[in-house]
């Protein structure tokens, strides 16, 4: 009883098993062989994870990348452009040496006089 009801609930999972088109060529990865697919190859999926999908195709059962298929593409895609952002920007690292301290203070005081020249071209504009 026991063996009918585990073949009955293994035909079941293999019938909800939806066909797709590989959009791209792929590595189809099973326990002990490898085999490549060509972009167009019939395949059936059998679940889904973030970066690989287990496929059956003819007997062999294994893993492909999930950017094989055309939607897993575009929901890769998603995912990546919603966890990427810009990183932080780097705190300004003031100079350790007394050369380095100079030459900060020379821009700082070039930034000064800069500021302070009277610029009579923006005044008349204005």
């Amino acid at each position: 009883m026991k063996r009918i009801a585990i073949l009955l609930l293994l035909s079941g999972v293999f019938a909800l098993a939806e066909e797709v088109t590989l959009t791209k060529s792929a590595v189809l990865r099973a326990d002990r062989s490898m085999v490549s697919l060509k972009a167009g190859t019939v395949v059936e999926l059998i679940s889904r994870d973030d970066k690989f999908l287990k496929v059956q195709h003819g007997k062999l059962t294994g893993t492909i990348p999930a950017a094989s298929i055309a939607g897993a593409a575009a929901e890769v895609a998603k995912k990546e452009a919603a966890e990427s952002t810009p990183p932080p920007a780097a705190p300004v690292r003031k100079a350790g040496t007394l050369y380095g301290k100079a030459v900060e203070k020379a821009k700082e005081n070039a930034a000064k006089h800069d500021r302070n020249i009277v610029k009579p071209a923006d005044q008349i504009l204005q």
